[in-house]
């Protein structure tokens, strides 16, 4: 099984340049844990590939009888120093319904900005804890139960 992690690498005088990894391996997910902690380096976007897709209206260019399709499920985990925070949005492969959570821990006090998106409070937990939720994630290709999560807007 495979995440495809999408993040962007921000060097002095020089435009975001984006990168993307294949995580395959526990130690894979750890290393790249290791690397979002770098100030230099940007939050991530996470796609399971062995997740199920969903076509979209859109028509595929490459083939004018196929649409495109797009992850059924979409992932965002940020590091700000020793603790972060993951989002999971869609389905989880856990219940039929989608699903719209953020990990669930201590601090900060107020919302907290990951990638483009909004965090609620207490939303950051141990990197430790993101690994392990993250290798969880690569193993299983669902929404890692080995973390707390919530709602947006709950305190």
């Amino acid at each position: 099984m495979t995440i495809q992690a999408q993040y962007w690498v921000h060097e002095p005088d020089r435009p975001p340049a984006e990168q993307v990894a294949e995580l395959t391996t526990a130690e894979d997910v750890r290393d790249f844990v290791t690397l979002l902690a770098d100030q230099h380096i940007s939050d991530a976007i996470l796609t399971h590939t062995k997740r199920p897709r969903i076509e979209t209206a859109i028509p595929d260019e490459n083939d004018p009888s196929a649409f495109l399709t797009v992850p059924d499920h979409s992932a965002i985990i940020g590091i700000h120093g020793e603790r972060g925070a993951i989002s999971y949005k869609g389905k989880d492969g856990h219940s039929t319904e989608p699903v719209q959570l953020y990990t669930r821990g201590q601090g900060p006090d107020q919302t907290v900005l990951y990638e483009t998106e909004e965090f609620p409070p207490d939303c950051e937990v141990p990197t430790g804890a993101l690994a392990e939720a993250l290798i969880e994630f690569l193993e299983t290709g669902r929404r890692p139960l080995s973390i707390r999560w919530q709602r947006g807007g709950e305190a």
